[in-house]
Order: C-alpha cells, then sequence, then structure tokens
C-alpha cells in the first residue's frame, strides 16, 4: 500500500503576473507584521472556539487535548499549536475564511 502523495502544478498560463506587468510583489512578512500576528494569535483563536462551539469542554473533546488547555484557548490565555491548528483548516472549511475576516477588521 503506497501512500498517499502530495503533487504540486504549476501553471504557465499568460494570466499569471509577470515581471513588467505592474504587478507588486510583496512578501508575507509586509502584509502580516509575525510579532504582532504571534501576539494576537490567542484571541484569535479565541474568538474562532467561542463562534464555533458552544463550550471548552466541546473544544476539549474535539481536539482531543485537556479540559484545562481548552480553558486556556478560550480564555485566550494560549493559542494551539499547529497540529490543531491543521486540524482546524482541514475539518472546518469556513475556518480560513473567519480568520481572514477577523485580521482584517484587526488591520
Amino acid at each position: 500500500m503506497s501512500l498517499p502523495r502530495l503533487t504540486l502544478i504549476v501553471s504557465n498560463d499568460p494570466s499569471c503576473a509577470e515581471a513588467g506587468t505592474g504587478v507588486a510583489q510583496s512578501s508575507w512578512s509586509n502584509q502580516f507584521e509575525p510579532y504582532r500576528l504571534k501576539s494576537e494569535a490567542p484571541e484569535l483563536w479565541s474568538s474562532y472556539f467561542r463562534a464555533r462551539f458552544t463550550s471548552p469542554r466541546e473544544v476539549a473533546l474535539f481536539c482531543d487535548v485537556s479540559f484545562q488547555t481548552a480553558l486556556n484557548w478560550w480564555g485566550a490565555v494560549t493559542a494551539p499549536t499547529s497540529h490543531i491548528a491543521l486540524l482546524v483548516m482541514l475539518t472546518d472549511p469556513n475556518a480560513p475564511g473567519f480568520f481572514h475576516a477577523q485580521l482584517r477588521r484587526a488591520a
């Protein structure tokens, strides 16, 4: 049995931005302040969990973490680690839009 593999598909379609077309290129660090994002992450995650779940207990059960950990996320004390972020992004199709809207509102 083979494991699923990630395949990168590259498009050379002329609709892609090319040099000299006037499209400004910028890095992620120009769009987001990494330190500000890190400091605001607990509040972002807290607002997400409060919007999706009705209690910290539901968060704990869904994310398979202790009640105390879920309570810390609920209260914006800490933010989840990367594997929880991936779990959320892969299971909730509305999550990216939620975070995008929250970050736009904060900007």
